[in-house]
């Protein structure tokens, strides 16, 4: 059974970008209650780019992801020293040089952190509250995604730019 991206995988870069962009179109903006309008020539631009330059956000990516799974590997294998290890790196505290009133604060501060998950449950972050509420502000917020965008595009024209002045 043929599948339409079997189709669509098929299609020279103008058709396929003017599909994109009439899919995007069916889309009802639940706010505005209107289609969602892009044009042919703004997918046309993203994926006629030099794939080289996804490497590097690729590999960033990546690498986020080795971290990622280190840290939840080394937080299920042993909590207690999962935190006490990451609060020894916040305060700038090498574990092999505690002070005796240092390593009671760690133990003490582990304790506080447990019975405060316990009483938190889903809402007990490690990070602080601000921190929590820049996260999601800033995920949330359409004005700080559109700025973050538009400072994107703003280096991708510059190196455009750099890249053409090489290029006699």
């Amino acid at each position: 059974m043929r599948k339409q991206y079997d189709d669509f995988t098929q299609m020279k870069l103008k058709d396929m970008c003017k599909n994109i962009s009439d899919m995007t179109y069916t889309y009802i903006d639940p706010d505005t209650q209107k289609p969602t309008v892009v044009p042919a020539a703004h997918y046309e631009k993203i994926l006629n780019q030099v794939q080289e330059k996804y490497m590097g956000e690729i590999t960033s990516r990546q690498f986020l992801n080795i971290m990622f799974n280190q840290l939840n590997a080394l937080r299920k294998e042993d909590e207690k020293y999962f935190r006490q290890a990451l609060l020894c790196i916040d305060m700038g505290i090498n574990p092999k040089d505690l002070r005796v009133n240092e390593q009671i604060a760690i133990s003490y501060t582990h304790d506080y952190m447990e019975d405060k998950q316990k009483t938190e449950k889903k809402d007990f972050h490690l990070l602080s509250q601000d921190i929590i509420d820049t996260f999601n502000e800033s995920k949330d917020n359409p004005l700080i995604q559109a700025q973050a965008i538009n400072y994107s595009k703003e280096q991708e024209d510059l190196e455009q730019e750099d890249d053409m002045d090489y290029d006699f």
